[in-house]
């Protein structure tokens, strides 16, 4: 195996860095476990050894618990590994103290439905969540292991014994749950929980299991090449940083060689769609927190510090705020894929299936277009839960904030998971069309069901969320200037935006929304211009009934360019290109020519069930099915 010291060599033969680069070592580990105690520190109540926090009143899925004091589990057992990483014996103790207060909160009974279970907080164990959270066997499963491997001769035997009961439980508990492969994330870090679990505890039994679910996961992403989790900047982490605990911990020499091919993938992956002018991963995203990755020091550590997100000194002094797992993992970029991250390169499209289906269904692809302006990118077939970017794209190069572009489709003031997007794209061009699912979600894809196909709602619209646009953007309305914000526009107006290095073009072709009107809206605030498609707009709020509403869909065209040229020219050009929308049938369709190609897609306009929505979906480029 390729030592760190051989790593960095490696690395070194890569073009060169600019010179303010720094390479990694110790000395940048030290100061994130340091930074990230000191902003812990502040938090812990000696009274609970446990670390202090506070929920607010916004809606949280899994947990009821609103506007209080909490004392979180997972953080908590993140604070005592960092405690022994620093060093000290007043350090030990206090991580000894959490250790033995998060051991004894654990379900221990396997006769339990939560056998092995922590809840998120000290304050709502997991029978009391709504729902438990079974993903915490495998994330403080994790967190012991690290604790084991690391610091065991600086645990007593009782406490070390107790740690190790835990690990049993959770390991249990992930073996009992045995969650699809599809579930990426959590998929490698249980297989990594019960690999090192079954060698800590000497279980041949348990080694069989986790050995056989890393084959499985590995059979999984050959079915594709690709990942179901795909392209999610926070979850994509987990599972290279499970990946890379089990180069660093597990032994078994089967296990080693398969997952590091699934490592590499994985990178891979990731280096396909990174932007380089933005230093942003490209869309569309399956699962994604923050749509601007900011500082993302795993991957600065991944190149031995050559790709630059912060300084030493800036973390040192807590102006960029380093999660503390980054200094106890050996991150490495493969070697072959370093290029892709510190070099621009020339601009290309990346298609990638994620998700096989059977015909007639077509399978679930990205297609990313990485320009030297900006990227754009959309997924074919996909949904606006919250944490989806199924339409995305960045311009303005590497500046923070970042300058994007998120589709979202809003319910009031949160995303609503019953809307569809369907979308065909080549280049910077995309034709989409939105529709809706019944059952399905409100706030949540499955937590947060919409009963009986009813809900309320004073507002549903698609709206194009134009963070970090420059304040005097100017934005054109069928080739003239933009009246105030908030006015209420005709639904099929043309907008053309300068978003100061790139440009934007959108139409809506044809909104529907049972008898409503719907209009189109351009808003300013601070920070952001949004341009949104009302299809219900009332004063106040109504209840939807889905089986009262014949249909409800919209179709569009957008588009995306560089500075070149201008505003005026940009947007007569987009609105000369041949598009022919309609409906029929219960399906809606469009066709689109454009300079890249033309796209055309159709699909239901009719609320109905998922699977019926994704095998009416047709989407082509050229006449021909896409590569």
């Amino acid at each position: 195996m390729i030592t760190r010291r051989e790593y960095l060599g490696a690395l070194a033969l890569l073009p060169a860095a600019p010179p303010e680069a720094t390479v990694w070592n110790a000395d940048w580990d030290r100061a994130i476990v340091a930074a990230a105690l000191a902003r812990m520190d502040a938090d812990f109540d000696p009274r609970e050894a446990m670390l202090r926090g506070r929920v607010g009143a916004e809606y949280r899925y899994h947990t009821s618990l609103r506007s209080q004091e909490v004392h979180p589990t997972r953080n908590s057992l993140e604070y005592a590994l960092l405690l022994l990483e620093a060093g000290g014996e007043e350090r030990a103790e206090r991580a000894r103290r959490i250790i033995g207060r998060l051991v004894a909160l654990q379900e221990t009974d396997p006769a339990s439905k939560w056998y092995g279970l922590w809840g998120y907080y000290l304050e709502e164990p997991a029978p009391r969540m709504a729902p438990a959270d079974w993903n915490w066997a495998d994330f403080n499963g994790a967190l012991l292991l690290l604790i084991e491997a690391r610091h065991r001769e600086r645990l007593p035997a009782g406490l070390r014994q107790g740690l190790r009961e835990a690990i049993r439980h959770a390991a249990a508990s992930v073996r009992r749950r045995n969650v699809a492969m599809t579930y990426t994330n959590i998929a490698v870090k249980g297989t990594f929980v019960t690999l090192a679990a079954a060698e800590l505890l000497g279980d041949a039994d348990l080694l069989a299991y986790a050995t056989d679910r890393l084959r499985r996961f590995a059979a999984t992403v050959d079915v594709t090449g690709s990942f179901a989790e795909y392209n999610s900047p926070t979850y994509a982490n987990v599972s290279i940083v499970n990946l890379t605990r089990i180069r660093m911990i597990v032994k078994e020499p089967d296990a080693l060689r398969r997952a590091d091919r699934i490592h590499h993938r994985a990178w891979l992956h990731l280096a396909r769609r990174w932007h380089a002018p933005t230093r942003q991963l490209a869309g569309p995203m399956s699962r994604c927190y923050s749509t601007d990755i900011g500082a993302p020091l795993w991957i600065q550590k991944a190149l031995g510090g050559r790709l630059r997100f912060a300084t030493l000194d800036e973390i040192r002094s807590g102006a960029v705020a380093a999660p503390g797992e980054v200094a106890l993992h050996d991150y490495r970029c493969p070697e072959d894929l370093a290029r892709y991250f510190l070099e621009a390169g020339a601009p290309r499209q990346q298609r990638e299936v994620f998700l096989p289906a059977e015909p007639p269904v077509t399978p679930v692809q990205g297609t990313t277009s990485l320009e030297r302006a900006y990227c754009l990118g959309s997924v074919n077939r996909g949904d606006f839960w919250v944490q989806r970017r199924p339409l995305l794209a960045y311009w303005g190069g590497p500046s923070r904030p970042a300058r994007s572009l998120q589709m979202r489709f809003m319910k009031d003031d949160y995303d609503f998971s019953s809307a569809l997007l369907f979308t065909v794209q080549e280049r910077g061009f995309v034709a989409g069309l939105v529709n809706f699912r019944s059952p399905g979600g409100d706030k949540h894809i499955s937590l947060d069901p919409v009963k009986d196909g009813e809900f309320t709602a004073a507002s549903l619209r698609l709206a194009l969320e134009l963070a970090n646009a420059p304040a005097d953007a100017r934005v054109l309305v069928d080739g003239k200037p933009a009246g105030g914000s908030g006015a209420r526009l005709a639904a099929g107006a043309s907008v053309a935006v300068d978003l100061g290095g790139a440009k934007l073009w959108f139409q809506s072709r044809r909104a529907v929304f049972g008898d409503r009107s719907p209009h189109l809206v351009i808003e300013r605030r601070a920070g952001a211009l949004t341009v949104a498609v009302e299809l219900l707009g009332a004063a106040a709020p109504l209840t939807v009934r889905w089986r009262e509403v014949a249909e409800a869909y919209l179709l569009f065209t957008l588009a995306m360019a560089g500075p070149e040229g201008s505003l005026e020219e940009f947007g007569r050009r987009c609105s000369a290109m041949e598009c022919a929308p309609k409906a029929a049938d219960g399906v809606a369709a469009l066709t689109w020519k454009t300079p890249a190609g033309e796209l055309a897609l159709s699909g239901a306009t009719a609320v109905a069930a998922v699977e019926d929505q994704n095998k009416t979906f047709r989407a082509t480029l050229g006449g021909k099915p896409i590569p």
